[in-house]
């Protein structure tokens, strides 16, 4: 009988890329990409923000949304949920975070 993984073991087995724009780059010391085990977008965007602290604010709103300023794609497809745990991740996707950039 094939033995099934638990849901949380699956999860461990969800290694992305998140790739971080110039101007966030300041909140993750310069680092261009960073490398997470995350299942959903929420959950990529909470480990961001545990290794680098405050990035979170700038990318959720309060109440655990994108911010309206904010972009996500996942493997160059745009997110259109506004609500991060209902993005799923898949092993190896690639998770690019755009905030719009204004200026006078």
């Amino acid at each position: 009988m094939p033995s099934r993984a638990s849901p949380e073991a699956m999860r461990e087995d969800v290694h992305i890329q998140v790739t971080v724009p110039y101007p966030l780059r300041e909140y993750t010391r310069g680092r261009e990409a960073v490398e997470l085990q995350a299942a959903t977008l929420a959950e990529a965007i909470g480990k961001l923000d545990d290794r680098f602290p405050g990035l979170g604010y700038r990318i959720l709103d309060d109440q655990g949304r994108l911010r309206r300023y904010v972009l996500a794609f996942v493997n160059q497809e745009p997110v259109t949920h506004l609500d991060p745990d209902a993005v799923q991740l898949r092993d190896g996707d690639i998770v690019y975070i755009l905030p719009s950039v204004a200026g006078g």
